[in-house]
């Protein structure tokens, strides 16, 4: 089996994707049914920040 790289690098940022990443990628209705219970349970809701974030600008 062949490694592929990592999603994100040592600071946490995730890199571009590429085709590869793509076609080894799994569609919700294919994973098991106890992770489908887990990733749709009412626990799992998004608590917005209290502070927006700030983004960094980059030179266009």
């Amino acid at each position: 089996m062949t490694s592929r790289k990592p999603l994100t690098n040592d600071e946490g940022e995730v890199r571009e994707l590429v085709r590869e990443d793509f076609a080894h990628a799994v569609p919700f209705s294919a994973l098991p049914g106890k992770l489908k219970e887990l990733l749709c349970s009412p626990e799992r809701t998004v608590v917005p920040d209290d502070e927006p974030k700030k983004w960094k600008r980059t030179a266009a």
